[in-house]
């Protein structure tokens, strides 16, 4: 019976492992005072000061999965809608089925949100130490003209 059990919470534990890590990235936008003019001043990734916005980095393994989230840091009930992800240069790090992803709705308590999600699909081979990808991410704020775009990278390591 106990070889039963610790075989059983063995392949629990392998199955785990074998399924990757949750990368929750999400925008913080100032609806308030957006503008394309200021996109850098009023959207970040709550990134540390001194790191841009282009320069903020999420470090990912093969199998890990992405979420993109969007919100507001000036009022909870102006909705940021992230419209798409287009690949930029390096890489291509995450699945897409075609070049573009696009968000989907998902309900979480009752509340329905727009969110991104994808798989990480390849990894470096024995030639390099990480793989590096800059994409673009495109949202669009309620009651603002146009669409706004952040350019960060994503690295996938062995």
């Amino acid at each position: 019976m106990k070889t039963t059990n610790l075989l059983l919470i063995l392949v629990a534990v392998m199955s785990l492992v074998s399924c990757g890590q949750l990368h929750v990235v999400t925008l913080y936008v100032d609806t308030a005072n957006i503008e394309q003019a200021t996109i850098a001043a009023n959207a970040n990734f709550g990134q540390p000061t001194g790191i841009s916005n282009e320069d903020y980095t999420t470090h990912v393994r093969k199998r890990d999965r992405i979420i993109w989230d969007a919100v507001s840091i000036s009022d909870p009930s102006d909705v940021v809608e992230i419209t798409s992800i287009n690949h930029i240069s390096g890489d291509r790090i995450f699945e897409r089925k075609t070049g573009i992803i696009q968000p989907e709705s998902f309900s979480w308590n009752g509340i329905t949100q727009l969110l991104v999600a994808t798989k990480i699909k390849t990894r470096p081979g024995t030639q390099k130490a990480y793989l590096m990808e800059k994409y673009g991410l495109e949202f669009k704020v309620a009651g603002k003209e146009g669409t706004f775009l952040i350019d960060p990278v994503i690295k996938a390591y062995r």
